[in-house]
């Protein structure tokens, strides 16, 4: 998602944050995330700034939570279940590749599903998490950008609310996925950009959202599950 775009939509829950903890993130991570704020944010932050140090937190609101507070995440996850008649969509194969898998939310159908599987994240404390939920998975560390999987390796390529119209990512998608093989993305960034250019496009009635404390509305805002499918075969 696009810095301003991010910072705009961030939920009630930045606040929870500071500056502090974004000096917190891991080296890797903190590089990554600040390449993406714009020059002119930058300059303001450096000048102090408090309206660009409000914007970065707004931006970061995701990262911050996936890095420095992952059990937060998992339990939203736990109660924005993905549609059953998402999951039914979805191929069953031999090796599926899960990318920004989180705790595991759709990793373990896709375990179900699947002779082997591979699940990308980059955070470490999520990656803890899927690893003692889902021991058979093979869960490594990385980012969606450059995949730490061979070329065309994966017969179902799929990610669930970590990706949208990134040109790098979606060629990182098709590399490692074989020919004929399927790249899914389950409630992606702007699927009418998707839908656009050819890729199949499918919204069904979402799961219910399961009974959950109130700090998850108060933090997140109200939990809304997956409901969009968007797929496109990788040509021959």
């Amino acid at each position: 998602m696009e810095y301003a775009a991010a910072a705009a939509s961030a939920p009630p829950g930045w606040r929870h944050f500071t500056r502090r903890d974004i000096d917190r993130l891991p080296a890797a991570v903190h590089r990554h995330e600040m390449s993406k704020v714009p020059p002119e944010d930058v300059r303001m932050l450096e000048a102090g700034d408090p309206s660009a140090e409000e914007r970065l937190l707004r931006a970061m609101f995701w990262t911050l939570t996936y890095h420095l507070e992952p059990e937060r995440w998992d339990q939203l996850a736990q109660v924005e279940p993905v549609a059953p008649a998402i999951i039914e969509a979805l191929p069953a194969v031999a090796r599926a590749l899960d990318v920004g898998a989180g705790a595991g939310r759709l990793t373990h159908h896709l375990e179900q599903r699947s002779e082997h599987v591979v699940a990308v994240e980059p955070s470490i404390g999520l990656i803890q998490l899927l690893r003692r939920r889902l021991p058979r998975v093979h869960a490594i560390a990385g980012w969606a950008e450059s995949l730490p999987v061979r070329d065309g390796w994966s017969q179902l390529t799929a990610a669930c609310g970590a990706l949208g119209p990134d040109a790098v990512v979606l060629r990182e998608l098709a590399r490692v996925t074989c020919e004929g093989g399927v790249i899914a993305l389950i409630n992606p960034e702007e699927p009418e950009w998707f839908e656009a250019r050819g890729w199949e496009v499918n919204e069904v009635a979402p799961a219910t959202v399961k009974p959950h404390d109130r700090w998850i509305d108060e933090f997140f805002g109200p939990p809304d599950p997956p409901r969009f499918l968007v797929t496109k075969m990788k040509e021959r």
